[in-house]
């Protein structure tokens, strides 16, 4: 069934992530369906889209290495039939994907199903080909990267009162009817006056770089956005786990090889290493176990410390040294996975004009930010129609 609108809905979605983007395809998608003219404009703080889904390129003959998540992982066959669809669609460009029938061993926080429900895909251009065939999928009418939110706010004045983002560097510069925030929830508290540190919030990374930087100002006709006591409950429950990762471009790739078939044929938990992935071009990536990451994420000289303990783990693991290396990088994951918690779906607030949604809903997957992302742009498009421009 359609819907008759009286003027174009303007959203935003801030976030680039897997369920960032995921939402920008859902609701194109749900607003055609519904006849509903929309502009969806797109913002993120990073270089491009990704996220977590984290895929870095090293050399002339830019050789991946899937930094973050190793794979897309599914449980349902709708949701296997989207990403398959997808990833083979030719506009964007497809990203070719495989079946990993024997996926590396690693720990998971899956809750919506037992581990062996899941199938586990591998996009052959990195982790991140995939987020950005949903996003560029989802057409936006606009994507403006560098972009730092700062605070969120309501402008009054108009007969439907606009969501206003603020931003201390890029963004946009409209108003909007919709906004859509993906991102870890305590990235979210950040932008409503939660100036507590949390070593987890991506926002307070930049903490250093903003030192200085004032809060912006409202204008008189604005007003700043309140969440109500059970949005900042809900928003406060969710915590994560992270991980170091990092990632070797090696000369040897059949040490890559042969550290990956160690830690796959051991029977016990590593203490250091939860996951060895040995990709394409002679990388390794290996990634911390979480209990080595508590320990060193907040102390001094942290990541080196945790470098020197993956290298040794992989030495000591092989029986060999590590060989010559082209580059190397670390990460500190620090939202590798949601903590096993039951979800209680997305977030709203404003009359459901403001949507808070990512994996933190469900559980850390592709399957987990696809419902995220259905329910986001599900929860939109209710707003749209119940505000009477529908």
């Amino acid at each position: 069934m359609s819907v008759s609108i009286v003027q174009k809905t303007r959203a935003l979605i801030v976030g680039t992530g897997l369920s960032g983007s995921l939402t920008c395809y859902h609701l194109r998608a749900s607003a055609k369906k519904r006849a509903i003219p929309i502009r969806i404009d797109v913002a993120d703080m990073a270089r491009g889209p990704g996220g977590r889904m984290s895929t870095t390129r090293y050399g002339d003959e830019n050789i991946r290495a899937n930094t973050g998540a190793q794979y897309l992982s599914t449980s349902s066959t709708k949701t296997a039939a989207l990403l398959e669809t997808v990833c083979a669609s030719s506009h964007p460009p497809h990203c070719p994907l495989e079946r990993v029938e024997d996926p590396r061993k690693r720990s998971t926080h899956f809750v919506l199903h037992p581990d062996e429900a899941y199938t586990h895909w591998l996009p052959r251009d990195g982790t991140n080909s995939a987020v950005k065939q949903f996003l560029y999928g989802g057409e936006p009418d606009q994507i403006v990267f560098r972009s730092r939110l700062q605070r969120m706010a309501i402008d009054a004045t108009s007969p439907t009162p606009q969501l206003v983002p603020l931003f201390d560097s890029g963004g946009t510069t409209s108003t909007y009817d919709i906004v859509v925030l993906a991102m870890p929830p305590k990235d979210i508290l950040k932008f409503f006056s939660d100036d507590a540190h949390d070593p987890q919030s991506q926002a307070d990374l930049h903490r250093r770089t903003n030192r200085g930087r004032k809060r912006a100002p409202l204008s008189p006709n604005h007003r700043n956005v309140v969440l109500p006591p059970d949005v900042l409950r809900r928003l406060r429950a969710p915590s994560y786990v992270g991980r170091y990762s990092l990632a070797l471009w090696l000369h040897d790739a059949e040490f890559a090889d042969k550290a990956q078939e160690a830690l796959n044929t051991r029977h016990e938990p590593h203490p250091v290493l939860d996951m060895v992935s040995s990709q394409v071009g002679g990388v390794l990536v290996a990634q911390s176990t979480v209990k080595l990451w508590r320990q060193l994420t907040n102390s001094r000289g942290g990541r080196n410390a945790a470098k020197s303990s993956i290298l040794n783990a992989l030495e000591s693991l092989t029986g060999q040294k590590v060989p010559r290396v082209k580059n190397a990088k670390l990460l500190n994951w620090r939202t590798s996975q949601v903590n096993a918690h039951e979800g209680e779906g997305i977030v709203t607030a404003e009359g459901g004009r403001l949507i808070f949604t990512g994996d933190w809903c469900y559980e850390s997957s592709f399957e987990g930010c696809n419902l995220a992302a259905e329910a986001a742009a599900s929860a939109a498009v209710d707003a749209i129609v119940s505000s009477g421009q529908g």
